[in-house]
């Protein structure tokens, strides 16, 4: 099994919306919709259901990002209360939207690499 991919490439594989086998085809149909098979190796995705895991990781990362950019615009008195608030609104919907794919497929590489028997 020399051709196996490290952890940290099929994580990151899994990041770039990738197959965490080979790399090359892509996991998702559609934005969030699995696919059963990768259409470059044929590895197989099915039972690899993330879950709440993707909505988690998404909103730790959102949180981390948004609420200092929240204090940062809080604490400039610059930007009306309104500005402010759309502000915040639009990056923390522009933030969930470029994250959750990615965290879904972050996930579904966790579980793929941990469905492997290991040598």
């Amino acid at each position: 099994m020399s051709d196996a991919p490290t952890l940290t490439k099929t994580l990151l594989n899994g990041v770039k919306l990738n197959c965490p086998s080979c790399g090359a085809g892509e996991i998702f149909a559609s934005y969030l919709k699995r696919r059963d098979t990768c259409p470059h190796c044929g590895e197989s995705f099915v039972g690899l259901d993330a879950d709440d895991g993707p909505a988690w990781l998404t909103i730790g990362i959102a949180a981390h990002i948004v609420v200092p950019l929240l204090i940062f615009l809080e604490r400039r008195e610059w930007l009306g209360y309104y500005a402010e608030f759309l502000v915040v609104v639009v990056a923390t919907v522009a933030i969930v939207l470029l994250v959750l794919p990615r965290s879904k497929g972050f996930w579904i590489s966790i579980l793929w690499w941990n469905s492997k028997p290991r040598d």
